[in-house]
């Protein structure tokens, strides 16, 4: 085959040919490549301290949990506050969660609940982004999540991504300016299917063993075509290192058995509840065993404006109280917990007051969340509302602070800044500090 027409720089260049071969394996559009690629160049660069966690689960309970019914009862308010949920105790003395959480209470001495988190916000898009950022909404900039940052700043661990959401993420779950690449990788499907399997990892039907060694070989002709002409080139150099982790990745039976459930027994699928919510935590316990360092899962649900006590007591909470349970549990038992961050927390609280259709509506002035595992102290409570839940009464924690708190655990200096391609820098965790009542 005659390669001479790949000489021509003035008119081809290297990254046209990139059209074929492992982005149509992948699917991958080329500019999506080209943000890969430059955010493998720019991995690794930032300040770093020692931290708790290698991993971090995220669980977002997308809508709005009402605080009163889950993490902070109010047994000796008023009927029209406490509502109609009782509380329970838990097997740490002292702390009390609603009597729908009773296998979470049976976990407490591994869980520190914030019963003292406030935010200017009860709007759902705007209190989801603060929550899940660490930032108030800004016009015309786009704030990286969590997630993309901790993937930006630390990189991949292992073949799998950096960055993992189970169910289709929002965009505040988005990379923000860091460009698409440190977005999370979700695998579609829903895993409690018997059929579940995760798209783009398996080659097309058409493509057989023999055409993918052959589009290798090719790229390796491009590359030599061009080597001298390129071989100071940082984005090049990027290039071949995402083509080498995107090979690594097709090809590791690490990646394969990561996502799948098969390899799990009746017994485990049964414990975590044979759910779309309680599989996806069984799956994510399976990506922290292989090294992805950021993942979530959702669950809605929680926007309860009418009939909240028979949506939640229904089958919600009792759902919910399997899985996270028994996830828990299982990090615990397994040695992972340890080094393994879990945050379970929404955009919001609801009304202490119960409204007239029998719900409750939003409400930021505060509200509570969960972390256990990496680094969290274990039978604790940080901070409180008043008697009638509508108050921080000691502690106040705000979503700079639950910023500061991930990245702290991650090793992540969160005083440090990051820079957007216009030049616009911002602090990770602006004016934040770390809750440190609830370090170990």
């Amino acid at each position: 085959m005659d390669y001479n027409w790949l000489g021509d720089c003035e008119k081809f260049h290297r990254r046209d040919v990139l059209r074929v071969g492992v982005l149509s394996l992948l699917g991958l559009s080329l500019s999506k490549y080209y943000a890969l690629a430059e955010a493998t160049a720019k991995s690794n660069g930032m300040a770093q301290t020692n931290g708790t966690a290698d991993s971090v689960v995220l669980v977002w309970l997308a809508g709005g949990p009402s605080h009163l019914d889950t993490f902070d009862p109010k047994p000796d308010a008023p009927l029209e506050i406490r509502g109609n949920f009782n509380a329970i105790g838990t097997n740490v003395p002292g702390i009390q969660l609603s009597q729908h959480l009773p296998k979470l209470g049976d976990q407490m001495d591994k869980i520190t609940l914030v019963r003292s988190i406030s935010s200017p916000t009860a709007a759902h898009e705007i209190g989801t982004h603060y929550m899940l950022t660490g930032f108030m909404p800004l016009p015309g900039f786009a704030v990286p999540s969590y997630g993309s940052v901790a993937s930006h700043l630390l990189g991949p661990r292992s073949a799998l991504p950096p960055y993992i959401s189970v169910q289709q993420p929002g965009s505040e779950m988005g990379p923000g300016f860091l460009g698409a690449s440190l977005g999370p990788f979700c695998p579609g499907g829903d895993p409690s299917n018997p059929n579940f399997a995760v798209r783009d990892l398996d080659a097309p039907s058409y493509m057989t063993p023999e055409k993918e060694q052959r589009r290798r070989e090719l790229r390796d002709v491009v590359d030599q075509a061009f080597k001298a002409h390129e071989k100071s080139s940082d984005q090049a150099k990027a290039i071949d290192s995402f083509y080498n982790r995107a090979y690594t990745l097709l090809s590791s039976s690490e990646a394969r058995e990561a996502f799948s459930l098969k390899k799990e027994t009746d017994a485990t699928k049964d414990a975590y509840g044979r759910n779309n919510f309680g599989q996806s935590l069984l799956l994510s316990r399976r990506l922290v065993e292989a090294g992805v360092r950021f993942s979530t899962v959702t669950l809605g649900g929680w926007d309860n404006h009418s009939n909240i006590f028979n949506a939640l007591g229904g089958g919600h909470l009792p759902m919910f109280d399997q899985a996270m349970a028994a996830f828990i549990q299982d990090l615990a038992q397994r040695g992972l917990l340890k080094r393994t961050l879990v945050v379970v927390m929404g955009e919001f609280g609801r009304t202490p007051i119960i409204n007239r259709d029998a719900g409750r509506d939003h409400y930021s002035r505060v509200f509570s969340m969960m972390l256990a595992g990496g680094g969290i102290k274990g039978g604790n409570v940080v901070g409180a509302s008043d008697s009638k839940g509508m108050e921080p009464a000691a502690d106040l924690t705000r979503p700079e602070d639950l910023a500061a708190t991930i990245y702290h655990c991650l090793g992540i200096d969160y005083t440090q800044s990051i820079t957007s391609p216009e030049g616009i820098r911002i602090t990770l965790a602006r004016g934040g500090s770390h809750i440190r009542k609830a370090m170990a």
